[in-house]
C-alpha cells in the first residue's frame, strides 16, 4: 500500500513538472486588439430623404373640397395635392379680365379716332353755323343804314347785333368741336391710356396667383408623409399643424450627429457603415457627403448608462447605396471610419463656398 502511493505521488511530481516546463517555454498569450476601431468614429443618426420633411400649408384661408391623396402614396412633381374651395378667386380673375379689355378698348378709341358719321356731323354743324352767321351779319348791314336814316328802332339794332356776337362764337365752337374730332390722339393721353391698361393687368395677374394659391401642388417627387386635413375642412396658413408633409425620396440619407470630440476628423468623402435595431442582420454602405460648418445641440440619445447628455454634436449627411427596407424618421447607428479616405485625399468640410475677397 504504501508503494503504490509513493508511485502515485512520484507520477503527480513528473507531471507537474512537466506542465510548468512547458508554460515557461510557450510565449505569452498577447490579446488581440481591434486597432481598427481606435480610428472609427460612432455616432446617432436617423435616416431621411434627399430633402428635410417638407410641410405643406395653404397660402390662403379656405375650405378644402378635393383632397386627392393619401398617407404613404408616391407623387410627382407638380402632381395636385389639395384644393380650396375657388369660386370667388375665379369671379375676381373674370372681373379683372374685363377690366383689362375694356382698357385696352378706350386706347383703340382714343387711337382710331371719332366714327366717320360724327366727323360728317361736325362738319355739317359748322357749315350750319357759318350759313347763321352769314345771314346775320347781311341783315346787321342792312339795319346799320336803316338805323342811320333813323328807318328802324335802336332796339331792333341791338338784338341784331346781339345775334351776330351769339352766331359768331357758336361758329367757334363748333369749328374747335371739328378740329378736335378731326385731330389724332395726343401722346399724354396714349400715355394715360396705356398706364390704365398696365393696371388692369396687374390686377389680373394678381387674381391668377390668389386663384393658383388654391391650390397645392408637390414640389418635388417623393412620398406623401402625414395628411392632416380632411376634405370639407377650413385650412389656412395660420393652422396649428401644416396640411401635409412629404419628402423626396428618391435616395435616402442618414443625418448622424457625430459628438464633439470626433466632430474635427469627420471629412467628406470617408465612408460609412448603417445598421438598425430592427434590422440586424443588414449593413447599409455610404459615403459622408456633406458637414454642418457649426456644432448644435444634442437631438438623439441611446439612453446607454455612460451617455453624455451635455455634449454638442456636428450634423453629418451621409448619402446611402441602397434604400430597401428603409424607413424615414428611422433611428440607426452610424461607424464611420476616417482611414477610408487616402491621405492625399482634401474634401470641402462644408457645402458653402468661402467669401471672395476683391
Amino acid at each position: 500500500m504504501v508503494k503504490f502511493v509513493l508511485f502515485a505521488l512520484g507520477i503527480a511530481v513528473i507531471v507537474a513538472t512537466g506542465m510548468m516546463i512547458d508554460a515557461q517555454s510557450s510565449p505569452p498569450a498577447v490579446r488581440q486588439v481591434d486597432q481598427a476601431a481606435e480610428f472609427r468614429i460612432f455616432a446617432l443618426g436617423r435616416v431621411e430623404g434627399i430633402t428635410s420633411e417638407i410641410e405643406l400649408r395653404s397660402q390662403l384661408t379656405g375650405r378644402i373640397v378635393e383632397l386627392p391623396i393619401t398617407e404613404g402614396q408616391f407623387v410627382e412633381q407638380g402632381e395636385l395635392l389639395l384644393v380650396l374651395d375657388d369660386q370667388q378667386h375665379l369671379y375676381q380673375v373674370a372681373l379683372a379680365t374685363a377690366e383689362v379689355e375694356l382698357s385696352r378698348a378706350n386706347l383703340a378709341h382714343l387711337v382710331n379716332g371719332a366714327h366717320p358719321q360724327e366727323r360728317a356731323e361736325a362738319a355739317a354743324l359748322y357749315r350750319a353755323k357759318l350759313g347763321e352767321l352769314d345771314l346775320a351779319k347781311r341783315a346787321w348791314a342792312r339795319i346799320s343804314e336803316l338805323l342811320k336814316a333813323k328807318a328802324v328802332s335802336q332796339q331792333k339794332a341791338d338784338d341784331q347785333k346781339g345775334q351776330v356776337v351769339v352766331l359768331t362764337a357758336e361758329v367757334d365752337a363748333a369749328k374747335a368741336r371739328l378740329e378736335q374730332i378731326e385731330a389724332a390722339a395726343r401722346a399724354d393721353e396714349v400715355r394715360m391710356d396705356e398706364a390704365r391698361i398696365q393696371a388692369a393687368e396687374a390686377r389680373l395677374e394678381l387674381a391668377k396667383v390668389q386663384l393658383e394659391r388654391t391650390r397645392i401642388y408637390a414640389p418635388c417627387r417623393g412620398q406623401i408623409l402625414k395628411v392632416d386635413v380632411e376634405a370639407g375642412e377650413l385650412t389656412g396658413p395660420d393652422s396649428t399643424e401644416s396640411a401635409i408633409a412629404m419628402v423626396d425620396t428618391t435616395k435616402f440619407q442618414v443625418r448622424a450627429f457625430v459628438e464633439e470630440i470626433d466632430a474635427p476628423r469627420v471629412k467628406v468623402g470617408m465612408a460609412a457603415i448603417v445598421r438598425a435595431d430592427g434590422l440586424p442582420d443588414r449593413e447599409f454602405k455610404g459615403r459622408v457627403v456633406r458637414l454642418s460648418p457649426r456644432m448644435g445641440r444634442k437631438q438623439l440619445w441611446s439612453d446607454r448608462p455612460a451617455e453624455r447628455y451635455d455634449t454638442k454634436t456636428r450634423e453629418v449627411w451621409i448619402e446611402l447605396e441602397e434604400r430597401e427596407s428603409l424607413v424615414v424618421g428611422l433611428r440607426v447607428d452610424v461607424m464611420i471610419d476616417p482611414r477610408s479616405l487616402a491621405p492625399e485625399t482634401t474634401a470641402p468640410q462644408d457645402t458653402a463656398a468661402p467669401p471672395t475677397t476683391h
